[in-house]
């Protein structure tokens, strides 16, 4: 993939995940649509992901490629876990930790899609 396209493709994402966020919020999905915070950390992993193959100018698939760009997402995503801890946005103390674990595992998956779509073969 062409790297201007790469950064168009990252920087839409971003305004993607913030729309969704607004709709979020405005309409209280986080807390009533049980599968919407999956797919908003399936986009979070998926736009940082591109964003940071784009950055560190990843176009080649290695192993060590894969695990910068993984691991980028994972801090942001741990990051982000903190965040919520220390804002009192956590909501369910029960289940708290599977929560975080699925959070976690979206955010994966945002990044392993988009390390195999960004450095596709078909360039």
């Amino acid at each position: 993939m062409r790297k201007h396209s790469l950064l168009y493709a990252g920087l839409g994402l971003v305004i993607l995940v913030w729309v969704l966020n607004f709709i979020a919020l405005t309409f209280y999905f986080y807390w009533t649509v049980g599968w919407y915070d999956y797919l908003m950390h399936f986009l979070g992993g998926l736009s940082i992901g591109v964003l940071a193959i784009w950055a560190l100018k990843i176009e080649n698939r290695s192993l060590k490629a894969f695990l910068v760009a993984f691991v980028s997402v994972m801090v942001v995503g741990v990051g982000w876990e903190i965040f919520e801890y220390l804002n009192g946005l956590t909501f369910s103390t029960e289940s708290y930790k599977l929560d975080i674990a699925h959070d976690l595992i979206m955010d994966a998956l945002g990044a392993t899609t988009a390390y195999y779509g960004a450095t596709s073969r078909s360039q």
